[in-house]
């Protein structure tokens, strides 16, 4: 198991390269850039890289496990959540006229660039992990939620407040009537 996310391009075997990689909540709070508006803690990231070179292109496939903390979006409850997925990069050599401004082609979306002799698989783990943070987080699939009115969790107590509770501000519209045809 290596901790280290540097690789030499140069030295990249024909037969290919294999990197095993784990982190934990410490390692990626060093490496993100902007921790303060992280609403999520990482318990722990495994990380499986196989690369591959032809010429200067490098091929990088993998595999992430993801452990989270965060926070559900039903209950509001601190939840621990899992995370797996595959990815797949190719990477090329930066070329002197490759700058942030120019529009890219179709083809060139699934294409990432490198400079020099050393690819930093670093940003590769940190943007797997942010993608597999759900949309949605929840810490079951039959959480109940918060009680829109008195805001009891009701996954741990019920209320008594009424389902259909209709707003002041349109109760007038009870009263009409619609003729139909």
């Amino acid at each position: 198991m290596s901790n280290s996310l540097k690789i030499n391009v140069v030295t990249i075997p024909e037969e290919g390269l294999d990197i095993a990689f784990s982190g934990d909540g410490k390692w990626f709070k060093e490496c993100s850039q902007d921790e303060d508006s992280l609403d999520f803690g990482l318990r722990k990231v495994d990380v499986n890289f196989q690369i591959t070179k032809t010429s200067t292109t490098v091929f990088i496939k993998g595999s992430i496990s993801v452990l989270f903390n965060i926070c559900c979006s039903r209950c509001l409850e601190d939840a621990e959540l899992s995370g797996d997925g595959d990815f797949a990069y190719t990477l090329v050599p930066a070329k002197p006229e490759t700058r942030e401004d120019l529009e890219l082609q179709a083809e060139e979306l699934e294409i990432s660039y490198y400079s020099g002799d050393f690819i930093d698989l670093k940003e590769i783990v940190c943007e797997q992990i942010i993608l597999q943070i759900p949309i949605k987080p929840l810490c079951s699939e039959t959480c109940r939620g918060l009680c829109p009115h008195c805001g009891v969790n009701l996954n741990i107590a019920s209320c008594h407040c009424q389902s259909k509770v209709v707003d002041d501000r349109l109760a007038v519209l009870k009263n009409i009537k619609i003729k139909k045809n």
